[in-house]
C-alpha cells in the first residue's frame, strides 16, 4: 500500500516526475501511473492504487481542472478525506474545491530540499494518520476586484439558496447515490410530444452522467410511468429515491418547461421551477434546458457535485426514430433487432451527425449477426468508429466498441464508457459478460447487479445477474433476484425471472411453462431461442422446428441421421466455415465418428487448419469458449484416427486458455462441464467425473443443440463409458430429461400454438 497517490494531468507530467522524486527523498512510498508495469491493465491497475493509497494528492493546474479523470479521483480522495491538493499553475480549483487546503507549488522549481516539499510530505503523512489537511498558500489567479466581488455574491446567494432547500431532502447518513426517476415529460401540446420527448431524454442522459447520482433506465421509467403509481410506488417498485416530474408548453416562438422534484417517501415536493424562453435553435434550446436542469439538479440530490453535460441533440422526427429503434434494441429478438436497424438508417440518412445513432446502429449490426463474423464486426465497428468521430466522449459509442469483442482492451473501453457515464446500462452489463468470461463471477456479479439497479425492467441484465448467482452457487441470491423481479408488478418480467430461476436449477418443464405462457400473454415478446432451447432439451425436435421454421428435413441431425457428405459439403463450401459454425463441428463430431465417417471428420479439420493455433485463430472471434467446446472432441477424434499430435496441439491450447480461467476461481456451473470435457480427453478420469458431476449438480443438462442428452455418445467421453459413476451420472441425465418431458401435456403444446407432434 502506498503513502500517497499523485493524480495529474498527462501536460504536467515533467513536473509531477521532480514531485514524485522529491516525495521518495523524503522517505514517502510516492505511487503515479509512470509505476505500471507493461502488460497490465491500465485502468484496473490505477483504479486499485487509487483505492490503496493512505493519502492522495490531486495536482491542480487549468490542464487538470479540466480533466473529469483528475476530478473524479480528487472527489473520490475529497470524500474519504485522503485529499491533498497541491497547485502546480495559478489557478481556480472546481467547485468544492476552493475552500480547501492547498500548497502553492507553482514557483517551485524541482529542489528536494524546499521548504514547501517538508510541508507537502509533512501533510502526506498526517493525512495518512487520520489528520486533516493544513495550509492555505493557494495561489490566486489575477482578476479584476469587481469581477471577484460578483463571484463572491453570486456564490453567497447560492449558497443561501442551497442550504434553504437542502434541509428538506435530508439524505441518509452512510448511504449511497440517491436514486432519481426522470419521468418522461409531458408535452401540453400532442403535436409537440416528439420535441419534448427529446427534451426529456437530452436532460435525463444529462443527470445520468453524474457519478453522485443513479439514474433509473430510460425503458423502466417508461414502463412505471405508464401505470399511474403514487411517489411511493417507485420506491418499493424500482427503489427511487426522487421523482422529476415536468411538462412542456410550445406556444408561437415561446416554450415554457414547469419542473417539480418530488421525493418517493413521502411525496412532498421539495423543488419546483420553470425555464423556457424563446424556441429558436432547436438543438442549442434542448443542450440548454438540458444543462440547467441538470444543474438544478445536481445541486439538490447529489451535493457531492458532479459533471455538467455535454449533450448531443437532434431533430424532433429524428429522435423519435432513434428512441423507438432503443426500445427494439433492448427487447434482444431477431425481429426487433432487424426493425431497429431499418429506423436507425432513416436517422442517420435524416441526420448524418447525430452520433448516438451510429453507436446503437454499430451495436444492432453485432447484435443480428447477419453475415460472416468479419464482415458484421467489420460493419458493426464502422459504424461505431463513425459515431466517435463525431462524438469522441459518446459513453455508448465506447461501450458499444467494448461489446464487439470481448478482450482486455474491449474491457478498457467499457471501463472508460462507465466512467464517463456511471449509468450507462448496456456498458455495465457488457462488462459483466467480460468479467464473467474470465471466470471472475464475483466481479461479474457486481457489474450485473448494477445494470439491474439502472433498469430494473429489463430481463438481460436479470438474466446475467441471474447466472452469475448460480456460477456463485447462490440459490438463495436467485431466488431473491426472482422476488425482486416479482415485487415490480411487472407481469413479463416475473415470468421471465420464474422461467430463468427453474431453467438454471434444472427444472425444464417449469421453465418450459413460463415460456408457453409468455407466448400466451405476450405474443410479439416471445425470444425464440429460449423456447426452441427448451423444447429441444425436452426432445420436442418436430416442435422446434416448426418454432424455427425450419424444413423437417433439417432435424435429421438430430435425430443421429447425417447429411450425406456431398450434402455437407455443399452447405459448408468453405472447410473454416464448417468450424464457425456454432453446432456442425460438435454435432458432427459426435455423427460422423458413429457413422463410420471418422475419417471425412478429420478431413474437414486438416482441410481447414495446420495446427491449434490456426484453429483458436478462427474461432476467436466468439470468444474462448468456442474452441473449448468444440476442442476435446475434436481431439478425441483426431486422436481415434490416429492423428495424435494434431490432437495433442489441441488439448495443449485447451489448458493454456482455461489454466488462467481457474486461477480466476474455481470452475462454476458454466465452466464446470467443460473441464469435465478436457479432462476426459487428457485421461484425467477422475477429475472429468468430479467436474461432470459438479455440472449436472448445479443444474446443467446438455440441450441436444451442441451436445447429446445422450452423454455417452459425446467422443471425449468415450473412455469413461466402463465406469459405473459415469454410468450413473448418465442415467440421471436421461431419466431427469424424460421426467421433466412427461411433465409437459399436449394440451400446454396447443394453448401455446404448438400442435404435439411424435418426438425421437
Amino acid at each position: 500500500m502506498a503513502d500517497v497517490f499523485l493524480s495529474y494531468k498527462r501536460e504536467d507530467a515533467p513536473k509531477v516526475r521532480k514531485l514524485v522524486d522529491a516525495l521518495r527523498g523524503a522517505g514517502l512510498d510516492a505511487w503515479w501511473d509512470e509505476d505500471i508495469p507493461g502488460g497490465a491493465q491500465w485502468e484496473a491497475t490505477i483504479e486499485k492504487a487509487l483505492a490503496d493509497a493512505k493519502a492522495v494528492i490531486v495536482c491542480w493546474s487549468p490542464e487538470s481542472i479540466a480533466s473529469e479523470n483528475v476530478r473524479s479521483e480528487a472527489r473520490l480522495a475529497r470524500e474519504d478525506g485522503r485529499l491533498v491538493q497541491v497547485f502546480l499553475k495559478p489557478c481556480t480549483p472546481p467547485l468544492f474545491f476552493g475552500e480547501r487546503q492547498g500548497f502553492d507549488l507553482t514557483k517551485w522549481r524541482g529542489a528536494a530540499d524546499d521548504p514547501r516539499i517538508a510541508k507537502v510530505a509533512d501533510c502526506v503523512r498526517k493525512v495518512a494518520a487520520g489528520e486533516r489537511a493544513q495550509g492555505r498558500d493557494r495561489p490566486q489567479p489575477h482578476k479584476k476586484m469587481g469581477a471577484n466581488m460578483v463571484a463572491a455574491i453570486s456564490a453567497l446567494l447560492l449558497l443561501i439558496a442551497g442550504m434553504a432547500s437542502w434541509w428538506m431532502l435530508r439524505p441518509t447518513v452512510g448511504r449511497g447515490p440517491m436514486t432519481l426517476a426522470v419521468l418522461p415529460f409531458r408535452a401540453l401540446n400532442p403535436a409537440d410530444a416528439n420535441l419534448v420527448d427529446a427534451i426529456w431524454d437530452d436532460t435525463r442522459g444529462a443527470i445520468s452522467r453524474n457519478p453522485n447520482l443513479r439514474v433509473l433506465g430510460r425503458e423502466t421509467v417508461t414502463a412505471l410511468a405508464g401505470r399511474k403509481l403514487d411517489p411511493a410506488g417507485y420506491k418499493r417498485k424500482a427503489g427511487a429515491d426522487y421523482l422529476l416530474d415536468g411538462s412542456v408548453q410550445h406556444v408561437g416562438d415561446q416554450v415554457q418547461m414547469k419542473l417539480s422534484l418530488l421525493r418517493t417517501e413521502d411525496g412532498a415536493e421539495v423543488w419546483s421551477d420553470q425555464l423556457g424562453g424563446k424556441f429558436g435553435d432547436v438543438f442549442a434550446f434542448q443542450q440548454r434546458i438540458a444543462r440547467e436542469v441538470e444543474g438544478r439538479i445536481r445541486g439538490r440530490v447529489a451535493p457531492g457535485g458532479g459533471t455538467t453535460a455535454r449533450n448531443i441533440s437532434t431533430s424532433a422526427e429524428v429522435y423519435a426514430l432513434f428512441g423507438a429503434a432503443r426500445t427494439k434494441l433492448l427487447q434482444r429478438r431477431g425481429p426487433s433487432t432487424r426493425d431497429a436497424i431499418v429506423l436507425l438508417k432513416k436517422a442517420v440518412a435524416l441526420d448524418p451527425n447525430y452520433a448516438p445513432a451510429w453507436a446503437d446502429l454499430g451495436e444492432a449490426t453485432k447484435i443480428s449477426g447477419e453475415g460472416s463474423a468479419d464482415e458484421v464486426r467489420k460493419q458493426a465497428k464502422a459504424y461505431v468508429d463513425r459515431a466517435l468521430t463525431l462524438a469522441p466522449n459518446l459513453a455508448h459509442a465506447h461501450a458499444v466498441l467494448g461489446f464487439l469483442d470481448c478482450s482486455p482492451e474491449s474491457q478498457s473501453e467499457l471501463r472508460h464508457s462507465i466512467a464517463l457515464d456511471p449509468n450507462e446500462v448496456e456498458g455495465w452489463m457488457w462488462l459483466g459478460n467480460c468479467l464473467g468470461s474470465e471466470n471472475r463471477v464475483k466481479d461479474a456479479l457486481a457489474a450485473h447487479s448494477r445494470a439491474v439497479e439502472i433498469e430494473p425492467l429489463w430481463f438481460t441484465s436479470m438474466y446475467n445477474k441471474m447466472d452469475d448467482l448460480e456460477a456463485n452457487n447462490d440459490r438463495q441470491g436467485i431466488f431473491a433476484e426472482l422476488h425482486r423481479a416479482e415485487a415490480t408488478g411487472d407481469a413479463l418480467l416475473t415470468l421471465r425471472a420464474r422461467g430463468h430461476a427453474a431453467w438454471l436449477t434444472g427444472q425444464i418443464a417449469e421453465a418450459a411453462r413460463n415460456e408457453f405462457e409468455i407466448r400466451r400473454r405476450f405474443p410479439d415478446q416471445v425470444r425464440i431461442i429460449d423456447l426452441s432451447e427448451i423444447l429441444m432439451t425436452l426432445g420436442f425436435i418436430d416442435e422446434t422446428a416448426a418454432l424455427l421454421k425450419v424444413p423437417a428435413s433439417e432435424t435429421k441431425p438430430y435425430r443421429g441421421i447425417p447429411l450425406p457428405a456431398q450434402e455437407l459439403r455443399k452447405r459448408y463450401p468453405v472447410s473454416v466455415d464448417f468450424w464457425n459454425d456454432e453446432e456442425a463441428p460438435l454435432l458432427y463430431g459426435r455423427l460422423l465418428s458413429r457413422n463410420g465417417r471418422l475419417a471425412e471428420y478429420v478431413g474437414w479439420y486438416k482441410s481447414a487448419f495446420r495446427n491449434a493455433d490456426d484453429y483458436y485463430a478462427s474461432t476467436a472471434w466468439a470468444g474462448w469458449e468456442r474452441f473449448v467446446d468444440q476442442g476435446p472432441n475434436v481431439a478425441a477424434n483426431l486422436r481415434a484416427a490416429g492423428e495424435t499430435e494434431l490432437a495433442q496441439q489441441i488439448i495443449d491450447k485447451e489448458e493454456s486458455l482455461v489454466a488462467p480461467l481457474l486461477r480466476n476461481g474455481p470452475a462454476n456451473w458454466q465452466m464446470a462441464w467443460r473441464i469435465a470435457m478436457l479432462r476426459a480427453v487428457e485421461g484425467r478420469d477422475d477429475e472429468a467425473v468430479a467436474a461432470l458431476r459438479r455440472a449436472i449438480g448445479q443444474g446443467w443438462l446438455p440441450n441436444r443443440f451442441e451436445f447429446s442428452t445422450d452423454l455417452a455418445e459425446e467422443p471425449c467421453f468415450a473412455r469413461l463409458s466402463s465406469r459405473p459413476d459415469f454410468q450413473a451420472i448418465r442415467q440421471y441425465v436421461l431419466h431427469h430429461i424424460a421426467e421433466q418431458r412427461r411433465q409437459i401435456t399436449p394440451a400446454m403444446l396447443a394453448n401455446a400454438g404448438l400442435a404435439l407432434k411424435k418426438a425421437a
